[in-house]
């Protein structure tokens, strides 16, 4: 007889965090899938794959905060045999206290999320990303081009004017969009990329949307909604994480400090040093990366999004984190190319290492993080988040 058991501590509702056992006696392995009474969640892959032992027992811990997608009621277990030549399924009903409605009834802002699409030569890759966001905006985290160079980025917003034209494009700079060639000076480095960004904020603004910037505009802020958006230029001639002349993290700092919002969206290729999947040691990613871990911490109700790593979201430490006491949600939002599952123990699926984008509605209490492979649209459960307003939710 197949059974399933659930033994999860309640962080909030919705929450996926815990433990999942499986008793399959005669079974070798139990695909786990968030559905309902009738089956597994259609568009929705599996989150865990768990070996069964030859007692029939199995079990997979659940961390890193995921959330339980709106709608699911059971969990659903495929159990295969040895010689994968037959399978049984089971489901075990979710403690309604963990349930989540299907319906967002408040207004929300919708937004997509896009980084490392890395254009070169062919444009199939950027215009397939383009055509898989469904949010009213769209937010490039960097590594746009591969190269830097200005017929790349020429290239990149010819895609976006077909592609995506009646939505608003806000950019950030990675390190590939400056090119390798030190012979030129910083400015000429930044040509490129300076005159993409200025496109696409000249079309946002052709939209309906009030964009101001930094002091030497490379950095700049934006209003969607009961959102205020900043983008950060991180990267300075010879690709490098060092922020460019110095005030720009001043910039923030006051920007943050004086801008009232529900929520604050940092944009910046790299992620900072304490929250990152890849959880270096030592030598962070930012050359700044002290100080702007303070004026995000300081500023509290911030939403900092960052690509450059590659990370898989299915990775199982994850790529969402949630400082509760100060009202911050960090993602890494893996790439549009293959991202990277290396490390990773366990069993896979192959469309794990899929090219990825996501997906975020963000209302005045809350944020819901979705995010999904490009190629085959299904939603990865190890990408899903929904992170409530503060420590008293």
């Amino acid at each position: 007889m197949l059974t399933i058991r659930i033994h999860t501590k309640l962080l909030w509702p919705g929450c996926a965090q815990g433990r999942y056992s499986i008793r399959a006696k005669g079974f070798i392995l139990a695909v786990l899938s968030w559905g309902t009474s009738y089956g597994p969640l259609p568009g929705w892959g599996p989150f865990a794959y768990v070996p069964v032992d030859p007692a029939g027992n199995g079990s997979f811990v659940f961390p890193g905060m995921r959330a339980i997608p709106r709608g699911a009621t059971h969990v659903w277990a495929r159990c295969h045999t040895p010689d994968f030549a037959a399978h049984e399924d089971a489901n075990a009903r979710i403690p309604e206290c963990y349930v989540v409605s299907d319906e967002v009834t408040r207004d929300a802002c919708r937004i997509s999320v896009l980084t490392d699409i890395h254009h070169s030569s062919k444009p199939w890759r950027t215009r397939r990303a383009l055509r898989s966001a469904e949010g009213d905006v769209i937010l490039l985290l960097g590594d746009s081009t591969n190269d830097g160079l200005p017929e790349q980025f020429t290239a990149f917003a010819a895609c976006v004017n077909d592609v995506v034209p009646g939505k608003a494009v806000f950019p950030v700079a990675g390190n590939h969009d400056v090119p390798r060639d030190l012979r030129c000076g910083d400015d000429d480095d930044w040509r490129g990329y300076a005159d993409f960004q200025g496109r696409l904020l000249a079309g946002a603004e052709g939209l309906g949307y009030d964009t101001s910037y930094d002091s030497e505009e490379r950095a700049y802020a934006v209003r969607i909604g009961h959102i205020d958006v900043a983008g950060l230029q991180c990267v300075t001639s010879g690709r490098r994480f060092l922020f460019p002349k110095g005030s720009q993290l001043d910039w923030l700092e006051g920007h943050l400090s004086s801008t009232a919002a529900a929520w604050h969206l940092v944009l910046c290729h790299a992620p900072l040093l304490a929250h990152n999947p890849n959880r270096n040691t030592g030598t962070p990613y930012l050359g700044g990366d002290r100080r702007l871990q303070e004026i995000v911490d300081k500023a509290g109700g911030v939403v900092f999004l960052s690509g450059h790593t590659h990370v898989s979201p299915n990775v199982l430490v994850g790529n969402g984190e949630y400082d509760v006491r100060r009202r911050n949600v960090y993602l890494d939002c893996g790439s549009v190319v293959a991202t990277d599952t290396s490390g990773e123990k366990g069993l896979m699926s192959p469309d794990w290492k899929d090219g990825c984008k996501a997906e975020l509605t963000v209302w005045e209490d809350g944020i819901e993080v979705c995010m999904s492979s490009i190629e085959s649209g299904v939603r990865f459960p190890r990408g899903y988040y929904r992170f409530p307003a503060g420590p008293s939710a």
